[in-house]
């Protein structure tokens, strides 16, 4: 804006000269003849010169002697070629065409020629023809604004939105830039990779082109409220993929401001929350398991400890046997937490029930068969019924003595979709049936079996305990 008033200036300052009759502005009149013009030049805070058609300096201000850093004086009398030889070549040709067309030149930007200073300076200039009274071009008035700062913030403006833009490109979400009123002129390549619209393609720019019909509505009077009152919106919204399906996202749309407070430009980010709402979902799942496991645990625990106490013959050994129970409960339940309850190995199962009595048995118990997944009850109720087998081959049968092994094997009836468990002791003392049937019994031939829906038989052979059960099985690798 200086520029033109300085520019003005000197045209309302001819325009007064003429009207009271003075002798006009000449190009060779001294300053001290024409104090309106010298005050003009002393005082404008831009740079002003007037150049003759042979682009000679007749007049010039301190202010655009910074371009060369040649003195007023060192200016006056000499060629441009002479002070800038640089812009010589431009500057001629903008005074031959003013001569030639008589038509202003404006909007040129020249660049410092200066080889005391390391810094890039710029100015903007406009040339404007000067006449006589006659209408004669004598001459060309140059005015020149520095725009060195400006074109720093520029400079400086373009790397911070190629460092935005960079860094837009290189998160997991989809971004976007709107102008105040909504109209979207950016997208990150998040965008076109998720849509799978070319770049090119305008109609990408419309986030609210990829909402379910279901929420369009409501999202589209949200964001028009927000454009209205400037605030911020955030909402959970399905956007339409590239494969036809569509995903959750957090939508905001976060407003940016002025000094003055108003909003000139949106930022919109689309976080995709889908593996979110899975991970929820599971933890629902988790939980909602978590509990109907412990109802039936806690159920299972019950009947352990009012079975064993129906047995038992003294509460020292209630207290032993129901330890021994509800640790062979934590072996299962172990198991199960390790595969997030979707079931356990039969080949684990049998190792972790195994343990506490293979540990003083190395190489006496024997386990074979096919990966088998059973479900979280199945694994619940054999781990009870083989810690029951265990317990009784470690203090009557095969694991009693310094003699005596314990096979266990299954197989899977592929056609029935059935397993079949076979625990097989042999090589221990004369077995003899029992006289009374404990806890063990009751787990083995009537628990398990209902719970699994099962059949088995348990027979106390002399040459060794023999045990099968089947139960059917929809869960296995």
């Amino acid at each position: 804006m200086s520029q033109r008033i300085g520019r003005h200036l000197l045209a309302d300052e001819a325009d007064r000269s003429a009207k009271a009759d003075q002798p006009p502005l000449l190009p060779g009149l001294p300053f001290t003849q024409q104090p309106a013009l010298q005050l003009i030049y002393d005082t404008a805070p831009i740079g002003l010169a007037f150049l003759s058609p042979d682009c000679r300096y007749v007049h010039i201000n301190q202010h655009l002697t910074e371009i060369c850093g040649i003195s007023i004086e060192g200016h006056l009398g000499r060629t441009v070629r002479e002070c800038v030889p640089a812009l010589a070549e431009s500057v001629e040709a903008i005074v031959r065409s003013i001569m030639a067309t008589g038509e202003a030149v404006t909007g040129i930007e020249v660049a410092g020629q200066r080889a005391d200073q390391v810094e890039d300076r710029a100015w903007i200039t406009y040339w404007h023809p000067v006449r006589n009274p006659a209408g004669e071009i004598v001459g060309v008035n140059v005015a020149a604004e520095e725009i060195t700062e400006r074109k720093r913030a520029e400079a400086a403006l373009r790397a911070s939105e190629l460092q935005f833009h960079t860094l837009a490109d290189s998160i997991p979400q989809l971004v976007w830039m709107a102008e105040a009123n909504g109209r979207i002129f950016w997208v990150n390549s998040g965008w076109y990779e998720y849509t799978g619209v070319p770049s090119g393609d305008g109609s990408a720019h419309d986030w609210q082109a990829l909402l379910a019909a279901a929420s369009l509505p409501d999202a589209r009077h949200r964001w028009a409220q927000s454009l209205r009152t400037g605030t911020a919106l955030e909402m959970e919204l399905p956007l339409l993929g590239r494969d036809g399906q569509y995903r959750p996202f957090l939508t905001r749309a976060i407003p940016l401001r002025d000094a003055t407070q108003n909003v000139y430009r949106w930022i919109g980010t689309h976080i995709d929350i889908s593996e979110q709402r899975r991970r929820e979902e599971h933890i629902r799942f988790i939980i909602d398991e978590l509990s109907h496991r412990s109802k039936n645990l806690l159920a299972v625990v019950m009947a352990v400890a009012n079975q064993t106490a129906q047995y038992a013959g003294d509460v020292r050994q209630y207290q032993m046997r129901f330890s021994e129970r509800l640790q062979a409960l934590a072996h299962c339940h172990d198991l199960l937490v390790k595969d997030h309850w979707h079931g356990a190995s039969l080949h684990d199962l049998v190792a972790a029930q195994m343990r506490p009595f293979g540990e003083t048995n190395a190489g006496r118990i024997d386990a074979t068969g096919p990966p088998v997944i059973l479900k979280p009850d199945a694994a619940q109720h054999l781990g009870l019924a083989l810690h029951e087998l265990a317990t009784n081959a470690s203090k009557h049968g095969a694991l009693s003595g310094q003699q005596g092994d314990v096979l266990i094997c299954w197989q899977i009836d592929e056609a029935e979709d059935k397993v079949r468990i076979h625990w097989r002791e042999k090589g221990g003392p004369p077995v003899m049936p029992p006289q009374r049937r404990g806890f063990g019994h009751v787990v083995i031939e009537q628990i398990v079996p209902r719970a699994l829906n099962g059949s088995g038989n348990l027979d106390f052979a002399p040459a060794g305990v023999n045990w099968t059960f089947e139960f059917r099985q929809d869960i296995h690798e």
